[in-house]
């Protein structure tokens, strides 16, 4: 009978022992499994982290190319003729050609991987702040760019103060120039506009052909003006209209062509009217619509580019 009774206790406590070793060996092998996944999973999620890092640091890093995002459209003045990708600056044997352009804000999947992020002045103007970029970079550069007169495009935003890193207009002041025309000297090399200008001597200047004054000869009219806008806001119009009576006192006219006058020459013959110029007039009217700081447009070449001299209204100081 004890015997019996001791056996019964010898085993159960062997069973009991037994299902304690098995219990502790089943959680030390799921534990060991569980550690298994975790470092697997751990080394997965470094190995990520070092391959954005990588990718990162490659990013910045890679063959000197300038990336710049057009935040606005890219099909108004001036973004139009920056053209896609490098070919804006390819087709224009720039000096550097190392400058990608796109519109496409996920291109990176992160707007702030762009080196420059350029907005055109009208259009910024009128985007309301949710519409502006929330994250920046500190390698970034903020660009507003314009070719426009502020009188028709004023920045008068608050939430534009101490936006931009640099300017990209026709100011002479401008961080980089995006001008209406450059002046070269006689070996080619743009020498303005700019903040100091200096000009050749008359005394060092050529003296005028006999081939050139003949050519003036054919000359026989006072003045031309080429516009399309009767109502700017520099008031030229009214200027004009003055001028013309003190001219009709010498017997003299202005020939208006456009919406603005009694003459015609379509745009569509921009080469015939220019053509006209050279051969009719001896003045050229160089009005602009706005009274702006270093505002001077295409108006101005019409004159300089057909033997007539330009007659300049405008808020530029145009010796620079």
């Amino acid at each position: 009978m004890k015997w019996n009774l001791l056996m019964k206790t010898f085993f159960y406590v062997s069973m009991v022992a037994l299902l304690i070793f098995l219990y502790n060996s089943l959680r030390e092998f799921k534990n060991k499994n569980e550690n298994s996944f975790h470092v697997k999973s751990l080394k997965k999620s470094l190995k990520k982290i070092m391959i954005k890092t990588e990718e990162k640091r490659n990013f910045y890093e890679k063959s000197k190319m300038k990336y710049i995002l057009q935040w606005s459209s890219p099909n108004n003045s001036p973004f139009v003729y920056m053209g896609v990708g490098q070919s804006g600056f390819i087709e224009r044997n720039c000096t550097f050609t190392n400058c990608f352009v796109t519109s496409d804000r996920n291109y990176f999947d992160d707007y702030t991987k762009f080196d420059v992020i350029a907005f055109n002045g009208p259009d910024v103007v009128r985007l309301s702040e949710h519409t502006l970029p929330k994250r920046r970079s500190v390698h970034q550069k903020f660009v507003f760019g314009s070719i426009e007169s502020p009188h028709y495009y004023p920045v008068c935003s608050n939430k534009l103060d101490n936006f931009f890193n640099w300017t990209w207009t026709y100011k002479v002041t401008s961080d980089a120039r995006w001008g209406y025309m450059v002046v070269r000297d006689s070996n080619y090399k743009v020498i303005g506009p700019n903040v100091e200008m200096h000009w050749m001597k008359k005394v060092a200047m050529a003296p005028v052909s006999v081939e050139f004054k003949e050519k003036l000869k054919t000359k026989t009219k006072a003045a031309a003006w080429f516009v399309s806008n009767c109502y700017s806001r520099s008031g030229r119009e009214q200027f004009v209209k003055k001028l013309k009576e003190k001219l009709k006192k010498h017997k003299l006219s202005i020939d208006i062509y456009g919406d603005c006058g009694t003459l015609k020459c379509p745009r569509k013959k921009q080469d015939e009217c220019t053509k006209m110029i050279e051969r009719d007039y001896y003045f050229y009217l160089s009005f602009e619509n706005s009274f702006a700081e270093d505002y001077v447009t295409e108006k101005l070449l019409y004159p300089l580019q057909n033997n007539a001299v330009p007659i300049v209204y405008g808020g530029a100081n145009y010796t620079r």
